[in-house]
């Protein structure tokens, strides 16, 4: 009796001594991919564009980053790495603190200020607030809310400096009468979606020469920046041969509109229109698959319903958290593993749009429509924005080089469409992940072919750059 006694005395002295002084404790690893799920159900609730959606993620991602990096002297802050991000406040790192805590209080605070309806991501803040309220020691759950909180106050504060707010309002956009030239696409007509939005300033891609301030960002030496469009080169070994140093990417021009049946621009019409009425199931549920418009709709007489669906940035997170799942990844690991994927989602949604805009491009609905067939419609809804490049290759193939570089080839499943009713797939890795992902908009019937090549392309070099540029270990 005496030494059961003796051992409970030091146990309990042995808590308060860790609790009162420098205890750092986890208890959820895997936090980060819920706050995740919280802002994705923003994204369906306030019907967001995917740009849109992806700066969400990005934002909150880096918050949860940088809110950890105190605690780990191995990991490296991006303060000054990312354009326009010059500091961030510092912390007591004697105290106790509970880190995934730390992370949900930084990702929420940012997350709640970029969404438009924040009731979704309080009501998640809150419930795990009170969760974590009842298993930590009061001044743990205080110590951690108040630093997590004044990083993504700070996260939050550099956001603002990014163009966002001074676009909004400021984005109508005239499409032109011109054949070959983006209109409004049936059935639903809508406006052109984010016109401005290669303007928001990028995480690291040299869009723009560096002014060392908040709207440009960081000029590394003498680098090349821009996106150069040049002449049509549908040869991707002769793109890469003539690359020139003066611009950080070099684009080819669409091929151009002609109406003629022997010309390569109603070959690629035919093809888009041959697919589609020659689909089988799997290429259908690959379509629909793949689809990630979280503004699409469909009809029921006069109805018309809003679809939830997953976003593209959404829907690659998705894929890093299972697979970190299955990898058993540490709490600092993911926050590292989302800041760079979330970065790398993020400029490859300026870059494409940039392009985007610049090209101003025909939709395959409009030119089949106006060549081939006038009542033809794709299996999946045309998104509301120009054709050149495809935004699914461009954001896939940034992310399967990022997530490549951090898993290495590994076999994974993918339920992030689970919950939306299209089931699992397998992929033996990321790269047929990212291919299957890219020709689901030739089987949907919503890009040319050219244009999901080329996206490969300049979201392979957005990879690239991200990997090059973000530093996150010392």
């Amino acid at each position: 009796m005496k030494f059961t006694f003796s051992s409970l005395a030091i146990a309990l002295l042995l808590f308060q001594s860790c609790s009162q002084k420098t205890d750092k404790v986890i208890l959820k690893n895997d936090i980060l991919s819920d706050c995740n799920k919280a802002i994705q159900n923003a994204i369906v609730v306030d019907h967001v564009s995917a740009p849109v959606g992806a700066r969400r993620y990005f934002y909150a991602s880096i918050a949860a980053y940088e809110s950890l990096v105190p605690f780990y002297p191995s990991q490296k802050s991006l303060v000054k790495q990312l354009h326009g991000l010059k500091e961030l406040p510092t912390i007591d790192t004697s105290k106790g603190y509970c880190l995934d805590l730390v992370a949900l209080a930084a990702h929420t605070t940012v997350s709640k200020i970029v969404v438009y309806k924040e009731d979704s991501i309080n009501s998640y803040r809150k419930r795990m607030l009170d969760w974590y309220e009842n298993q930590l020691p009061s001044s743990t759950f205080k110590n951690s809310i108040s630093w997590g909180d004044s990083v993504g106050v700070a996260i939050a504060k550099w956001s603002k400096s990014d163009s966002f707010s001074y676009f909004r309002g400021r984005d109508f956009y005239l499409a032109k009468t011109e054949p070959g030239f983006w209109t409004p696409t049936p059935s639903e007509f809508k406006q052109a979606v984010e016109p401005m939005w290669g303007h928001i300033r990028t995480a690291v891609v040299p869009l723009k020469p560096g002014m060392g301030d908040a709207t440009y960002g960081i000029r590394y030496g003498n680098e090349p920046f821009g996106i150069k469009i040049t002449k049509i080169c549908n040869d991707p070994d002769s793109i890469r041969k003539h690359q020139t140093p003066n611009y950080w990417f070099q684009f080819s021009l669409a091929e151009p509109f002609a109406r003629s049946k022997s010309s390569r621009f109603y070959s690629l019409c035919q093809e888009v229109y041959d697919v589609s009425k020659t689909l089988d199931s799997a290429q259908l549920r690959i379509a629909k698959y793949w689809d990630d418009n979280p503004n699409s709709t469909v009809h029921y007489g006069h109805a018309t319903i809003s679809v939830l669906k997953v976003s593209p940035a959404g829907h690659w997170l998705g894929i890093f958290s299972s697979v970190a799942k299955q990898k058993k990844y540490t709490l600092i690991q993911s926050a590292e593993g989302m800041a760079l994927l979330s970065s790398a989602i993020h400029d490859a949604f300026v870059t494409c749009w940039k392009v985007k805009y610049e090209t101003e491009y025909v939709r395959p609905v409009n030119a089949v429509r106006e060549l081939i067939d006038s009542s033809w419609l794709p299996v999946i809804e045309t998104p509301s924005f120009p054709e050149y490049p495809s935004g699914h290759s461009v954001v896939s193939s940034s992310a399967a080089t990022v997530l490549t570089k951090i898993f290495g080839e590994f076999e994974f499943t993918d339920s992030t469409e689970k919950e939306f009713g299209l089931g699992v797939r397998t992929f033996k890795n990321f790269d047929e992940a990212r291919n299957e992902a890219c020709v689901s908009r030739l089987f949907g019937g919503i890009h040319f072919i050219d244009a999901i090549e080329k996206g490969k392309l300049l979201g392979n070099k957005v990879g690239e750059t991200i990997l090059n540029r973000l530093v996150t270990r010392n």
